[in-house]
């Protein structure tokens, strides 16, 4: 810990006693944050993506060769410290980082005046992520509210585009981030820079606190990373994290005793299943890679298993998982994240049968649909379990999504992701916040 004051070898005699006196006479007349931690002692995610690399499905990545890549995110929970996490994990070669800084973000790719922060790796500006890592940098002072954007702007000085060495990155952002020729890091504001909808080599922002808070992260499919599919939500923050971070967050009236202190950070991946790795890693193989890793987690939301039951029979299967089979899946993600002493929260998958994709809307689908959420409802193999089936649905046909709340009969809207948020927050607030 910086800052901290070692007390010197006590000596026998006079001298040794009356240095004594004289050092505490110095540490009164000494600024306190000589005597003091220089950063909080409690660090938790305010903001955590998943990453994957391409895939045949995925657009081209765009050239990265000695570019400035400035990506922007949401935080949820504000403070005065922060600690940013870049990450090489599906890289074979060591990443090159130039340069790395934070800031407040004023508009598009500009920073807002007095905010910028150059980040530094064990006291220095640059850092070499080695293949299948991540580094954290050190902390860095910088007030930030709840729910307010950030900016990191990353220097990547080599040809990422020429290597073979895997892109780590989050491919569906469903945010406009930046690139720009040359280290543009510490520029106000960028210079004609190209708009790309991915973060890249971005994992994670950690806040300072002065006491412990609860780490609320996310797992699940393109229904946790925010799809809509059209309108696509670009820029608008509605995903359900987002939502139910907005509720913890601020002052509401959904529950008398409402939820504080707590981060919700989103680990979705668009496509995601969760007993087979196809677009990503399947949840359970990348469970303790981004959830369990995440900085003070306490609980972890799972939702999944309809691209298990969809993709397949999209793709020419003659048939999906069943639910037998996600319920197996959901048994060792619950399992597993408890004994991490993780407090699990399972819901259950809404219907699809309104959406216009084969596979989606069969009875086949509906079966394993119904025998999933069926088991979560009855096991316990959760601590919670919120019915996001029961807020969602048609109450005429229960294998469609409300018209008013489906953007396409298999994501929700904004307005369907808000219910979801609501209805999470209303069982979190039921239960007592671990931190308090």
């Amino acid at each position: 810990m910086t800052g901290k004051i070692t007390e010197p070898v006590r000596r026998p005699g006079w001298r040794a006693t009356f240095s004594g006196f004289i050092v505490g006479l110095a540490l009164l007349a000494t600024p306190f944050t000589v005597a003091v931690a220089d950063h909080p002692p409690h660090w938790a995610a305010t903001w955590a993506t998943a990453s994957k690399t391409i895939t045949p499905f995925d657009a081209p990545l765009p050239a990265i060769n000695d570019t400035t890549i400035r990506q922007v995110v949401r935080i949820s929970m504000g403070g005065s410290w922060f600690r940013v996490w870049l990450t090489n994990e599906f890289g074979t070669e060591p990443l090159n980082v130039g340069e790395a800084r934070l800031a407040r973000r004023e508009a598009g790719s500009a920073v807002r005046s007095g905010t910028d922060r150059q980040l530094m790796f064990g006291g220095q500006t640059s850092v070499v992520i080695p293949p299948g890592a991540r580094v954290v940098s050190d902390p860095v002072e910088l007030f930030a509210g709840h729910l307010s954007d950030l900016i990191v702007s990353v220097h990547l000085p080599d040809d990422i585009s020429m290597s073979e060495s895997p892109v780590s990155y989050h491919v569906r952002a469903l945010q406009t981030n930046y690139l720009a020729d040359g280290n543009q890091t510490a520029a106000a504001d960028l210079d004609a820079p190209t708009m790309v909808p991915s973060w890249f080599y971005l994992s994670a922002i950690d806040v300072g606190r002065d006491r412990p808070v609860d780490v609320v992260a996310a797992l699940g499919d393109s229904i946790t990373d925010g799809d809509q599919t059209q309108p696509e939500p670009v820029d608008q923050n509605a995903r359900y994290t987002n939502f139910l971070a907005e509720y913890i967050l601020r002052a509401n009236d959904l529950h008398p005793n409402g939820y504080r202190y707590a981060t919700v950070v989103n680990l979705g991946i668009s496509g995601n299943q969760v007993n087979s790795d196809f677009l990503g890693e399947s949840a359970q193989a990348r469970l303790n890679r981004d959830v369990l890793s995440q900085t003070g987690v306490t609980h972890v939301i799972a939702l999944g298993g309809i691209n298990d039951i969809g993709l397949p029979v999209l793709l020419g299967a003659p048939a999906g998982a069943s639910a037998a089979q996600l319920i197996a899946a959901h048994q060792q993600i619950a399992a597993r994240a408890g004994v991490a002493g993780l407090t699990t929260i399972g819901l259950t998958l809404p219907p699809s049968g309104g959406s216009f994709l084969p596979g989606y809307g069969m009875g086949a689908v509906e079966a394993a649909r119904q025998g999933l959420n069926a088991w979560m409802r009855t096991s316990g193999a959760y601590d919670i379990v919120v019915d996001i089936d029961a807020v969602l649905r048609d109450p005429d046909d229960a294998t469609l999504m409300r018209r008013s709340l489906t953007a396409d009969g298999l994501h929700p809207n904004a307005a369907g992701y808000r219910e979801m948020a609501k209805a999470i927050y209303l069982a979190l607030s039921n239960r007592p916040n671990r931190s308090r």
